[in-house]
């Protein structure tokens, strides 16, 4: 008598949600049991359940991006399985086009499926029929029931009903509806009036820094525990620009009045608003942008934050001021970047120096014009030579725009840190850069097999003009604030250790306050070397008195010379 063949199945469970899931007989307990059963009733053909499980719980029909169902897949391409079971079609899927993709993978490794309620299954071609119908009909009502929810969605939403998703700052969810946080909003109405007064998202940003301010831990819906984080400038711009404080809601772009209290007042939203608009910046506000920057895409900041440096502009006092300044610090504020802001007219006349140095000699410029020949046809033949004779007047007579392409085919990358300068530069540049007589030529361990020129250099700040200034120039410049500050701070020490004046006494006297002269005399704990250097002015010359005072001085002398850059 020949053996039966056994025919191994595997059962299929989904559920669309998770609601009810966590009782001891849930739904999907329930598919699996008629599953079981049915399978039992074919026990005569040989069907055998296998001991696996594969529950999906919180899953939409509409894809196949189910965990247990990618099991269920692979097991099947594994040869593992000859039967799926399932409760209903659309447990499996609701979409045609998926149910096509399931049955290609299914036929290829001679495996089957069978729903219990609606006794047929994909052995015979009317079978297939017969499931292709259904699943049309049930992929025909998951899109009717998408449209309307939308529906439902828009008509809530055009009623002023708040509709889920992340709650926002100054709010808390009851019963599905927004009520006023009260401490929140007390941070939420000091934002908008914050902003009122000093129009500058990154000074509130600052200001609620400096206070403490930072946006709770919260518990998402699903248990999910979210971290205090502080508030960002980005967060901030969020706020100023959310109609949900005055009561509002939007939906595709139109603003309804909501059923939550306003937090803010009407008149309030209105200055902030006419503020912001007037704020803009970057593309939306032309007078920003700095059009004549050589260096601009070539810049990166060297102080850790690794951003690039775009150039930005400015105007005081009927005057514009041209700066390259750091991404981190246009996003997130100036003390998340070291370096600050420097002139693009300085910088660009730096790097420009330092590239005339490569191409002092008369044969090196010709051959870099004959490169440059082709694509910059606004230069004649005839001034090709007049400008070879003099190559170190060669860039006085080009245009920005064709100072920028030269600089563009000759420099990769320009690396400012806070005491040098790095230009990498590209194949072209390296190439007249060693048939230069230059010795700025440094080997890379980082970046082998590009040249780069590398220079100490130190950022002086005087008269309100901050010049780039290399180092050799200014390796003994005393800094007469830090080394007044250094004075001030140990005659205040000795008048405290040596007589029985009190700090707030010693302040009265000095006629400042106290926390100032607390602040001061850290620095009477220095390592006696810096000490001496700045006494004598060999210290770095990137090191300015707010370096000092801005962050506590470390104890260990060692640390003090790594983080202030001196050699060890």
């Amino acid at each position: 008598m020949e053996e039966q063949k056994k025919v191994r199945c595997a059962i299929y469970t989904r559920k669309s949600t998770d609601e009810g899931l966590d009782k001891e007989f849930n739904t999907l307990e329930a598919q699996r049991e008629a599953g079981a059963n049915y399978i039992l009733s074919q026990k005569h053909q040989g069907w055998v359940l296998l001991d696996e499980r594969y529950d999906d719980g919180g899953f939409s029909g509409g894809n196949i991006n189910r965990p247990a169902l990618k099991r269920l897949i692979h097991d099947v391409e594994a040869g593992k399985i000859d039967m799926i079971v399932v409760y209903k079609i659309d447990r499996l899927t609701r979409s045609l086009a998926d149910f096509s993709k399931l049955i290609e993978v299914l036929d290829k490794h001679k495996c089957s499926f069978v729903s219990v309620t609606q006794n047929f299954n994909t052995y015979d071609s009317m079978g297939r029929l017969t499931l292709n119908v259904l699943l049309s009909f049930a992929q025909f009502e998951r899109e009717v029931g998408a449209e309307r929810i939308r529906d439902k969605v828009a008509a809530s939403r055009k009623k002023g009903m708040w509709m889920g998703g992340k709650v926002p700052f100054g709010y808390m969810l009851i019963n599905k509806h927004l009520e006023i946080n009260p401490t929140e909003a007390e941070i939420v109405r000091l934002i908008f009036n914050k902003y009122s007064a000093c129009k500058s998202e990154r000074d509130v940003c600052t200001f609620l820094k400096a206070g403490g301010y930072c946006i709770n831990a919260r518990k998402q819906k699903n248990g999910t525990e979210l971290p205090a984080k502080e508030f960002t400038v980005s967060k901030i711009d969020y706020m100023l620009r959310n109609p949900i404080y005055i009561g509002k809601v939007v939906h595709k772009g139109t603003v309804y009045d909501g059923q939550q209290e306003a937090i803010i007042s009407k008149e309030l939203w209105e200055r902030v608003e006419n503020t912001r608009l007037g704020n803009r910046h970057g593309k939306l506000k032309p007078s920003r942008v700095v059009r004549n920057a050589l260096l601009k895409g070539m810049l990166e900041c060297g102080c850790g934050c690794n951003a690039s440096m775009i150039p930005t502009r400015t105007r005081k006092k009927n005057r514009t001021y041209e700066y390259y300044v750091s991404l981190k610090a246009v996003k997130e504020g100036y003390q998340h970047c070291e370096l600050g802001s420097i002139p693009v007219g300085e910088l660009d006349k730096f790097v420009l120096n330092k590239i005339q140095n490569i191409l002092k000699s008369p044969l090196l410029l010709n051959e870099l014009l004959k490169y440059l020949k082709p694509d910059m046809p606004e230069i004649g033949m005839n001034e090709l030579l007049q400008k070879t004779k003099a190559p170190e007047d060669f860039f006085t007579y080009l245009s920005q725009d064709s100072l920028r392409q030269i600089l563009e085919r000759l420099i990769s990358r320009v690396i400012i840190y806070k005491d040098k300068l790095v230009i990498r530069l590209l194949p072209l540049g390296a190439l007249l850069l060693e048939k230069s007589q230059t010795a700025d030529l440094q080997a890379s361990e980082e970046h082998s097999g590009l040249a780069e020129l590398v220079y100490h250099i130190s950022f002086s700040r005087k008269r309100g003009h901050m010049k780039v200034i290399p180092a050799e120039e200014s390796q003994t410049a005393v800094d007469e604030t830090l080394l007044n500050a250094l004075v001030k701070a140990h005659n205040w020490r000795d008048k405290l250790e040596n007589s029985d004046m009190s700090l707030r006494e010693l302040a009265r006297k000095e006629k400042v306050a106290h926390v100032y002269i607390s602040k001061m005399m850290k620095l009477t704990y220095l390592a006696p070397d810096i000490i001496d250097a700045i006494i004598v002015g060999t210290q770095p010359q990137s090191l300015k008195i707010s370096d000092l005072l801005k962050s506590p001085i470390p104890a260990s002398w060692s640390e003090q010379r790594t983080k202030y850059g001196f050699s060890s």
